[in-house]
Formats: structure tokens, sequence, C-alpha cells
């Protein structure tokens, strides 16, 4: 009985653990549409917090998750003798070693037991608060995805690290063009980015997804000139060649095995309202 009780005792100990991770996850699934939440930082902090902590293998999700209720008791602790409470250390000490004849007064033990539960649902929601704030702080503070996918360099174009902070501030929209290159065709695919993944052990895309979607087949009007007396042949393109279609749908999703090149354009969208009411939008490249 009383190691079944020590074992439930440790695991209720362990609940701001899970509960941290609880808030992680729920508020990368937030329909909040703050600017912050809703921002390619943002997301990716998001979805990249959740794929560190999927990746850690069982000796580090140990460690992880044994750190966090340590530092949340630890600072409880502090503050509970603080404001001139007492905890019975006497009955955890004699539970956790399986003591016989723990409950000798069950007045006196449903209080200490209530006091306890009151403690860990406490615990409990302060984990999930934490998982919060961590999160976002990671969307508040972009570069600090570094520290979660290192130096990847198309973390630093598509979230625009690699520009001043003041002139980051102003993207609003990021224009991708796409390079995918077949065995039948070198297609560009360009519209305005919306989401992308990367792999974590490689510098290399997993997926890019753009909305407003146009392709061009760079292939149609390439020209093949032949080195005089080598017979190597050389094939060019012209950047205005091809005729731009118009990819039907709201986003288009491409592979990242399918992407050889991409180039990204940061823009600022001014709006500009006239005396007579008329707004004007205006494009504005960034960098």
């Amino acid at each position: 009985m009383n190691i079944a009780l020590g074992a439930l005792i440790i695991l209720l100990l362990l609940l701001p653990a899970f509960f941290f991770r609880i808030g992680v996850v729920c508020r990368r699934y937030s329909n909040k549409g703050d600017k912050a939440s809703s921002s390619f930082p943002g997301e990716l902090a998001r979805r990249n917090f959740i794929n560190l902590l999927s990746k850690l293998n069982f000796s580090e999700t140990l460690f992880f998750f044994s750190i966090i209720p340590l530092m949340q008791h630890l600072l409880s602790v502090c503050l509970i003798d603080r404001f001139g409470y007492e905890i019975d250390f006497q009955l955890l000490l004699n539970i956790f070693s399986s003591q016989k004849d723990v409950i000798q007064n069950n007045a006196v033990f449903n209080v200490e037991l209530t006091s306890f539960l009151k403690y860990v649902l406490w615990e409990t929601l302060a984990g999930f608060l934490l998982g919060l704030l961590v999160t976002q702080c990671f969307i508040w503070i972009p570069s600090l995805n570094l520290w979660l996918v290192g130096e990847n360099m198309y973390l630093r174009l598509f979230t625009g690290l690699l520009l001043d902070t003041d002139k980051r501030k102003n993207v609003d929209l990021v224009l991708v063009d796409v390079v995918s290159e077949t065995k039948e065709a070198t297609v560009i695919y360009s519209g305005i980015l919306e989401k992308f993944d990367i792999s974590p052990d490689k510098n290399e895309l997993t997926y890019i997804t753009i909305s407003a979607a146009r392709r061009r087949d760079l292939r149609k009007n390439s020209q093949v000139t032949e080195v005089a007396g080598s017979g190597i042949k050389i094939t060019s393109y012209d950047n205005d060649s091809g005729d731009m279609i118009v990819i039907p749908g709201k986003y288009f999703t491409i592979p990242g095995s399918k992407i050889s090149n991409v180039n990204v354009t940061y823009i600022d969208v001014q709006t500009v309202t006239d005396a007579a009411g008329n707004v004007t939008t205006t494009l504005v490249p960034v960098g």
C-alpha cells in the first residue's frame, strides 16, 4: 500500500513537466490572430519547439522533464518558507521509504493530503503557464529559434534574420522564387511564402508552401549553343522566357526533394490614402 502511495506521489510531483509540454502544444495550435503568433518566425518557433522535444532520446527526455519540476518545486519551497508555512518533510520521507503506519491519525492525514493536492494543482497550473510563456518568448524573439535548429541558412533566409533588426520589422510579405528541376523541365514557382519546414540535422528544406502561386517553364524558350570544335553544348535560359501560368488553389506545396534553389525578396506593404479617400498600395522591397 505504502509503495503504491509513494509511486502516486512521485507521479503527482512530476505532473508540472507533462503540463509544461501541454502548454507548449496548446500555444502551437492556438487560434489567436495576433501578428506575432501568425508571423513566419512565430509559426516556426512553435513547430520547432515541439520537434526539439520529440527528438530527445530516453535519457535526455528523463533529464529534461526532471529539471522543470525540480526548478518549480525549489522555487515553491522557498516561497512557502518565505511566507511562514511549513512542509511536513517527515511524512513525505516516510511515504517514499515505504514506512509502516504512515497514516496514524486520519484527521491529520486528511488535512495534509488536502494541502498536498492543492500544492500539486498549483504546480501543475504553473507548469502549463510556463510552457505558454517559454513558447511565447520564442515568438517574440525570432533569433531564439537558432537555439533549436542551429545555423540553418533557410531559417535565417525565410525569417529575415539576415536583415538588420530595423529592416526586419518592416517586412510584411516574403516573396519566393523556387527553382525546381526535373528531367522533363526546369520550372520556377513564384508566390508568397506561407509556411516551410527544415530537416533537423541537415541544411535542407523539407517542404515550402506558397500562396498566389505562379509557374514558368524555363526550358520552353531555352537556347542551346555548341562550342566550336569541342562538341560541348551549353544551354542558356532567359530570365523572362516562358509563359507565366497561374496555379489554381489557395496554397501550393513544393517538396524539398524537388527544390534546386530559392530566391527571396522581402516586401514592405505601404498603404497611402489621399484626400479623396482613395487607397494606394505599394510593394517596396526591403534589403
